[in-house]
């Protein structure tokens, strides 16, 4: 019974000193204060309801699926945190403090009529079955194009030949109609494939290819305020 006491009153504390410590740095930081950008992909498909809540509360936002539109910004103090694929923070000058907020798998998003990829055995489709395929994607200033590149590099094998094109809606028709595959992370990939559910099927590529997304900030004290807030949402 002690023991189970003892317990229950450092929980306690221990809540009450991270609810004081938050109510402290939220004072001392307001989102008011603060400029944030952050990668479409990540503010429509997986922090909607964050971003929804304070779009009209932050000093400035930057929404962008042109990765370089929040690092260069980042780099020269105009943007105060950012929300991007970790693996670009090589890319990122002077000090700067990161949270890792998650990781997904890539899928290829291909028409059910694509026998080149339905004709696949495997659970997963490989790096070398995807260099196979006709893939279709968003020009290089995409950080998934970049993304795909760079492993393909660092596992020594040619990339498979990618056709760009600038427009998702444009890029979906034309994998619905044609033997063209896409490759999107997880949470996008389920919202084009549940929209096109009749037309569109998802197979996940193999573990090479993961995406891993990031929170970077100036300061330990703005990491630490929008992570929290960042994963009060994501509790929700």
């Amino acid at each position: 019974m002690a023991g189970k006491k003892f317990y229950t009153n450092a929980k306690r504390i221990l809540n009450d000193f991270h609810d004081l410590r938050t109510s402290v740095l939220d004072k001392s930081i307001s989102m008011q204060e603060l400029s944030i950008g952050v990668l479409d992909s990540i503010s429509s498909f997986l922090y909607p309801q964050f971003f929804i809540d304070i779009l009209s509360k932050l000093r400035e936002i930057t929404i962008t699926n042109k990765v370089y539109e929040l690092i260069m910004p980042f780099n020269n103090d105009i943007l105060d945190a950012v929300l991007m694929d970790s693996a670009f923070r090589s890319d990122l000058n002077g000090d700067f403090f990161e949270k890792k907020l998650f990781e997904e798998p890539y899928f290829v998003v291909y028409s059910k009529e694509n026998t080149q990829v339905t004709n696949l055995t495997g659970p997963k489709v490989t790096a070398k079955e995807l260099q196979k395929l006709d893939v279709i994607m968003y020009p290089k200033y995409c950080p998934i194009h970049q993304r795909i590149i760079s492993t393909y590099q660092e596992i020594n094998l040619e990339p498979p030949k990618i056709t760009e094109i600038d427009y998702s809606e444009s890029m979906v028709s034309l994998v619905i109609g044609s033997p063209f595959v896409s490759i999107l992370p997880k949470s996008l990939a389920v919202n084009k494939v549940t929209h096109n559910i009749h037309n569109l099927a998802m197979k996940q590529l193999d573990i090479t290819f993961l995406r891993s997304v990031s929170l970077f900030a100036k300061t330990p004290e703005i990491l630490e305020v929008v992570g929290s807030k960042l994963e009060s949402y994501n509790q929700n």
